[in-house]
């Protein structure tokens, strides 16, 4: 209940008149309604230190407030600084200490006399909120208090009722709009306040930002009048075209106002939805000293097949639905924050979106506009950077409707595509033009092959290892081990690629290097490495493929010298430290343990040997190092190979206190014992065709491996 204590004030006013008649009125003024907090009520914890106390990361939650740790109500004290004056706020106060600001949601209720909340609850007023028995939470990422809520069965904190409302806040005194701490910021400072720390401070506060324009100022209004949305977004802009989210509502009470002109200082509330910073004023007088020339771009082109929209038109306000606007594709956004999600590399994780811009080399997401790849579609399967890195830096046509996208200008549900600075209406797509010329430096990608921009003989193509074609055609391919045969892989712009509408086949010549060392029959740790590769670009399984292939390298270039396929290794008699070894017995060299398993054995491959000298894949080397009690033995991909006591044979890999191994040579071989399991030596185990750790046996019973060091 609200306490109030009345105070009468009696005035004389004196009338005179110079008129023929005149009378004197005495005027009565009524009581003056001064709110008083019952006496002795303070704030027991500052908006900071609950907001830590009841902050989630998750989107969308609530948790209902509790009594203090000691057993008494929480009570939050402070300053209003807005409130639903002027509509723009809609049934939501702000409140303000020393320490943050928090939103209140409630609802209002005629019938309780709180038609509106700022006829009671003013700016500048001060405010106590018992928050003990409502809720605290998010609202699609903005924290708030209010009541338990749900959407789609995800509880959020939704509004509190009127009379919750009433029951649990207590005005004190008249208002002071002058205690309203504003803070100064500029739009880079909140794009870049992302952090939780960040959004704890900054949420729902009151924000100064100087020097700024309103992309549409002077043309656009506040928002669009008889909408059936609920808002409208606007956007400003600084002078270094940083942008800034500015949400309105369609039903204010400036609504059909003219947006300002020129460039000046805004003030509002700084809130939060779904990651994004949004701007809220409450009126149109929070902006002032606006004149001059407006920082915001123009709008060019016509948004037609032949004259689309420019990137900037698009951040300038262009809107529309089934429009023409083309750009460079920069990058994409990870998550749902569009500043901090945003990255200009790739490989990319994310097949939902591009960023578009109009310069190739471009980094601020400020000056680009998020485009959505809908699922499903051959716009999302040619475009994202995904399934398809070689589009970045490419220029192309989107047609589809301007509107928001991660908060921001963007484009939505693109129903056609085409490359270049034109749209075609025709829905006909030409290849992308690549920058790649199929030179050692400049190797094609596998997008440009299957798009058939890639031509040529003794030409080089990259790409990452994902399968083989198992039989005779493209439906009998095959992305994980044991492979079938060794005449060809499956090249694909990402490792870990399963599609093969997105897979390049590469024949693999009998007889060569290129076939002995890359083929993943015999090497199935060769899965999802990337390679350089020299053919001839032709059809191979019905499909654009590579074939006639005569050289390769690992990594994404080639070699304008004849590369070497493999590396020297010579056959040693002892260890040294920090060296890498390959294991030989019987003519076959071990291959690592597949990349994607936590055990396994060492696969046999032959190798031809002359004299003490062998030529094979880096990638077969195991590297010993030197520690307390022996070595430890480093596969190509990190991993150290160990036994724990209960897998004896089979190695276990990076198995704490079974990595220790004892080396010493004895008549031609190495015998390399397990500390761990002191009767278990690494050797070709009985009739499997592998080097692994024995199943309890020792030497003399199998043969023991030869050791041969890389050749520097």
């Amino acid at each position: 209940m609200k306490l109030y204590k009345s105070l009468l004030a009696a005035t004389v006013l004196a009338v005179s008149s110079i008129a023929l008649t005149g009378c004197d009125e005495d005027l009565a003024v009524p009581p003056m309604n001064i709110p008083s907090a019952p006496e002795g009520m303070k704030a027991t914890m500052t908006i900071q230190d609950f907001k830590q106390k009841y902050w989630s990361d998750e989107n969308n939650y609530c948790i209902e407030i509790p009594k203090g740790d000691d057993g008494e109500d929480i009570i939050l004290g402070g300053i209003i600084i807005a409130n639903d004056e002027g509509g723009n706020i809609y049934q939501n106060l702000m409140l303000q200490d020393e320490t943050g600001a928090v939103c209140i949601a409630t609802l209002t209720d005629r019938q309780l006399n709180l038609d509106d909340l700022n006829t009671r609850y003013k700016v500048g007023g001060e405010m106590f909120i018992n928050a003990t028995g409502l809720y605290a939470g998010k609202y699609a990422g903005l924290f708030q208090i209010g009541t338990k809520g749900d959407y789609n069965g995800t509880p959020q904190t939704s509004k509190m009722s009127a009379s919750d409302f009433l029951s649990h806040t207590y005005l004190n005194g008249l208002p002071a709009p002058d205690k309203v701490q504003v803070l100064p910021m500029t739009i880079s400072e909140i794009n870049a306040a992302q952090s939780v720390a960040d959004q704890q401070k900054y949420q729902s506060q009151m924000v100064k930002i100087d020097d700024v324009s309103f992309i549409g100022g002077g043309s656009e209004t506040w928002g669009v009048v008889g909408s059936n949305t609920t808002a409208t977004n606007r956007y400003l802009i600084d002078a270094n075209g940083n942008q800034l989210l500015v949400r309105n509502s369609n039903r204010s009470d400036f609504t059909d106002q003219v947006l300002p002109s020129g460039h000046g200082n805004v003030r509002g509330i700084l809130s939060y939805f779904n990651g994004t910073w949004q701007f809220m004023f409450q009126s149109p007088a929070d902006c002032t000293d606006f004149g001059g020339d407006s920082y915001a771009p123009k709008i060019e082109g016509t948004g037609v097949a032949a004259d689309p929209y420019t990137v900037g038109a698009v951040l300038a306000g262009a809107s529309g639905s089934e429009q023409w606007v083309t750009g460079y594709i920069v990058g994409w956004v990870e998550g749902q924050a569009y500043a901090s999600g945003a990255h200009f590399s790739v490989p990319a994780s994310s097949q939902s979106n591009v960023l578009l811009a109009a310069d190739p080399a471009e980094t601020n997401p400020s000056n680009c506009i998020p485009v959505q790849l809908v699922s499903g579609t051959d716009v999302r399967n040619a475009v994202n950077l995904q399934a398809n890195p070689g589009n970045l830096g490419k220029q192309v046509c989107f047609k589809g409707n301007l509107e928001a996208y991660f908060g921001v200008p963007g484009i939505k549900a693109p129903s056609i595509y085409t490359w270049g600075d034109k749209g075609d209406d025709s829905g006909t797509v030409t290849p992308p033009v690549g920058d790649n010329d199929g030179s050692a430096e400049k190797p094609f990608t596998v997008s440009e092959t299957i798009a058939g921009s890639a031509t040529g003989s003794s030409v080089w193509l990259t790409g990452y290892i994902v399968g083989a074609i198992n039989d005779k055609s493209l439906s009998d391919a095959a992305f994980t081990a044991p492979f079938a045969l060794a005449s060809n892989i499956l090249l694909a712009e990402t490792a870990g690629e399963t599609d093969i509408a997105k897979c390049v086949p590469v024949q693999l010549v009998a007889g060569t290097d290129v076939r002995n060392l890359l083929n993943l029959k015999d090497h199935p740790e060769n899965l999802g490495k990337q390679v350089c590769i020299k053919g001839d670009i032709a059809k191979y399984f019905g499909a654009n493929g590579l074939k006639t292939t005569s050289a390769y390298v690992w990594g994404d270039k080639g070699s304008a010298e004849q590369p070497v396929t493999g590396v020297q290794f010579r056959k040693v008699t002892s260890v040294t430290s920090g060296k890498q070894y390959v294991m030989v017995i019987d003519g076959n060299v071990g291959t690592p343990v597949p990349q994607t398993a936590s055990y396994g054995r060492l696969s046999m491959s032959p190798v031809t040997i002359s004299g003490d000298m062998l030529t094979t894949d880096e990638a077969n080397a195991i590297t010993f190092n030197a520690v307390s009690g022996g070595y430890t033995l480093t596969d190509t991909y990190g991993r150290k190979l160990a036994m724990d006591d209960s897998h004896l044979s089979s190695f276990q890999l990076d198995y704490a206190g079974g990595e220790v191994w004892t080396v010493a040579y004895d008549n031609g071989g190495f015998k390399i014992g397990n500390v761990l399991n002191s009767n278990c030596y690494i050797v070709r185990s009985g009739t499997f065709t592998n080097i692994a750790p024995s199943d309890i046996v020792t030497y003399p019973t199998y043969t023991l491996p030869e050791l041969y060091e890389k050749v520097n």
